[in-house]
């Protein structure tokens, strides 16, 4: 880690009406007042843009599914079905190759914070082989450790790993889903997050089937049935909530918790619209998540135009807003609020980009940043104040040997789960057979 680091000449864009200022000092991973120490590096952003690191809330970084043509018609149900066979044959190491160049778009793309949903996890050292990945490349990680039929030694070995394996602070006890999990599930998480402190996440409310089948069958909707079993509590993060009544918007901000909007996700595979502008309003802290699609943003502009699609008029969220979501929103979604608006003492996460042509002219950076800006125009990003990317390009690992890895892994993945090849994973199950 830089000791001392000044970030020269910049232009900072946060979203936020108080300015950052043009010049920033890192010193010991966070950002600080006063002169450099004697010896500083400078880091010359003349011409670049000074953003703090976005945050991705969620996302499952490993590529299990590689996308081809024939994904465009896979719907939810059939790729759910397609994950579980793929993960059923990964090992350990396979984890970690996918994981690592799922993080390295990520940081390349500037984020340098994210929350990985994980499963299956059905081998001993798949959770550690996933922390690796991360660490591999310098990305600072959340996981979620799904949890499904198997949730109480699921729970047992999440309890295990916190602290030992991932930062308890950064472990969620994470039920995948009502379509994967039970209510007793639900019900478990609750009671192991009430004693041992772990946070929860989950899907819930993602779609319309979804929330008919609750109804039929707990005769409450998800995020009410969600409540009963006592899962609604501070620090709870729930990803999409795409089909919400009132009542749930208010039972979520009665009980602080937070909501991973994914947009790209939603329109893929034609969800819905998330009411974000009512949760916002009543108080919830919305991030933005990506979810196995471009890179945030992307998400920030679509974040954008869906809402305004949603409301039938444009500017119901604004850039400003989507950009904070991406950024000091989303920390304080997931439960890290010491970073995110360039202010002396806030962790030294944080990004510069460098301007293209189709970001120009400048006349509102912020405006820019959300609907031109791609994550090929990241030049340097810094997590806890060292460079994880600079100039464009990984300090820790090669991205050609990474995505060499991956696709090594991805074709043996193929042949492990009867594919001809990996263009093959969309077509529903294979016959069945042992895996190694």
């Amino acid at each position: 880690m830089v000791s001392d680091l000044l970030i020269r000449g910049g232009t900072p864009v946060t979203g936020y009406a108080d300015p950052a200022p043009a010049d920033l000092l890192v010193r010991d991973g966070r950002l600080a007042d006063g002169p450099p120490l004697p010896g500083a590096e400078t880091l010359d952003a003349t011409g670049l843009l000074v953003l703090p690191g976005l945050v991705n809330t969620h996302d499952h970084l490993r590529s299990l599914l590689p996308m081809t043509r024939r994904a465009d018609t896979s719907g939810l149900a059939q790729m759910i079905e397609a994950g579980k066979l793929a993960g059923a044959a990964a090992t350990p190491e396979d984890y970690r190759a996918l994981t690592a160049l799922a993080a390295a778009r990520m940081v390349l793309s500037g984020v340098t914070t994210a929350v990985d949903h994980v499963y299956p996890l059905h081998r001993p050292g798949m959770l550690a082989a996933v922390a690796a990945g991360h660490a591999d490349v310098g990305l600072r990680a959340h996981l979620a450790y799904g949890l499904t039929e198997d949730y109480e030694e699921q729970i047992r070995l999440a309890v295990a790993a916190a602290d030992d394996e991932v930062p308890a602070g950064r472990l969620y006890l994470a039920p995948v889903s009502l379509r994967q999990t039970s209510a007793d599930g639900y019900r478990a998480a609750a009671r192991a997050a009430e004693r041992t402190g772990l946070r929860l996440y989950t899907h819930i409310a993602e779609t319309r089937e979804e929330v008919d089948k609750c109804l039929a069958e707990h005769g409450v909707r998800p995020v009410e049935l969600l409540h009963q079993a006592g899962f609604l509590r501070p620090g709870t993060v729930l990803v999409h909530c795409v089909h919400l009544s009132e009542r749930e918007i208010g039972l979520l901000a009665d009980n602080e918790v937070a909501v991973a909007y994914c947009p790209s996700n939603h329109l893929r595979l034609a969800k819905g619209f998330a009411p974000v502008v009512a949760l916002r309003e009543a108080g919830v802290r919305v991030g933005l998540g990506v979810d196995g699609m471009d890179d945030l943003f992307t998400e920030m502009r679509q974040a954008v135009y869906a809402q305004g699609q949603a409301a039938g008029r444009p500017g119901v969220l604004g850039s400003d807003a989507a950009l904070r979501m991406a950024t000091g929103e989303g920390t304080a979604a997931i439960g890290e609020p010491d970073a995110g608006r360039l202010r002396a003492g806030e962790r030294a996460d944080l990004i510069t980009l460098r301007p293209g042509t189709s970001m120009r002219p400048l006349a509102d950076p912020v405006q820019s940043c959300v609907h031109r800006a791609h994550g090929q125009h990241v030049s340097d990003v810094l997590v806890d104040g060292e460079f994880v990317v600079r100039d464009g390009r990984l300090t820790r690992a090669g991205e050609t040997e990474l995505a060499d890895r991956a696709w090594r892994v991805t074709r043996d993945l193929a042949g492990r789960t009867g594919r001809e090849h990996a263009a093959d994973w969309q077509w529903g199950p294979a016959a069945p057979q042992e895996m190694p």
